[in-house]
């Protein structure tokens, strides 16, 4: 009789290490959603690193650009609200599109991260 083995004790250590996986893979998708997908260190568009100097510097419009993008994205909004074409050929509908896209696909994820469900996994998550 002392080789029985507990069930219940088993059980429970099987529930607590499938709570620690899920609490894990949890952690990892927030991880990257908030430190990748909105990394202060990088171009919100084209992704390229900033140089330390330009950390800290202060930008026009409600995101991140290194400065290719930066010129873009004011072309873009100057094109939008005059309805003047753009000086450059590539400014086509399609780079029209790419701009809107991007944009409505940030306002997605803000919208996402200001979720009730999001705000509740980040709460079912332990911080420690």
């Amino acid at each position: 009789m002392s080789k029985v083995i507990d069930i219940e004790y088993r059980l429970q250590q099987e529930q607590k290490k499938k709570a620690k996986i899920d609490k894990a893979k949890k952690l990892e998708f927030i991880r990257k959603f908030l430190q990748c997908k909105r990394c202060l260190a990088r171009c919100a568009m084209c992704g390229v690193q900033f140089e330390t100097q330009d950390l800290y510097k202060r930008h026009k419009s409600p995101y991140r650009f290194c400065v290719g993008c930066q010129e873009e994205y004011e072309e873009f909004i100057r094109i939008k609200e005059s309805g003047e074409p753009s000086p450059y050929y590539w400014h086509n509908q399609e780079w029209l599109d790419v701009w809107q896209n991007w944009l409505n696909y940030q306002e997605s994820v803000k919208a996402y991260i200001e979720s009730t469900e999001f705000i509740e996994l980040l709460r079912e998550v332990d911080w420690q």
